[in-house]
């Protein structure tokens, strides 16, 4: 979370996805650096996100995502586990602002 308002965002607005945190699905997903996420990978604690990155050999596995193509950021596949599906308004709102003309 970059932000207070992201993370009450992330926590309880009913438009982003949460779904269970998978390293390579977390690789594969693109994300904003300016705005709020479609999508948020859920874990259990901070120590379990060390302990699946800490000390990871990202060369296998850099290797094993380099042919795959990004998924869309509020794709949800079959392997997914939904913690929520979300109803993506903030973004079809934000899409909606722009097309119209207003800035991103």
């Amino acid at each position: 979370m970059s932000s207070f308002g992201e993370s009450r965002f992330a926590l309880d607005d009913p438009s982003p996805n949460r779904l269970g945190f998978d390293l390579k699905r977390v690789m594969r997903t693109p994300y904003r650096i300016d705005d709020y996420q479609q999508t948020y990978f859920v874990i259990d604690s901070f120590e379990d996100l060390l302990r699946q990155t800490l000390n990871a050999d990202f060369a296998p596995l850099y290797g094993e995502l380099a042919g795959l193509s990004d998924l869309a950021t509020d794709q949800i596949l079959a392997t997914d586990k939904v913690i929520d599906r979300g109803d993506q308004a903030y973004a079809l709102a934000r899409k909606a602002a722009c097309s119209n003309g207003a800035p991103a």
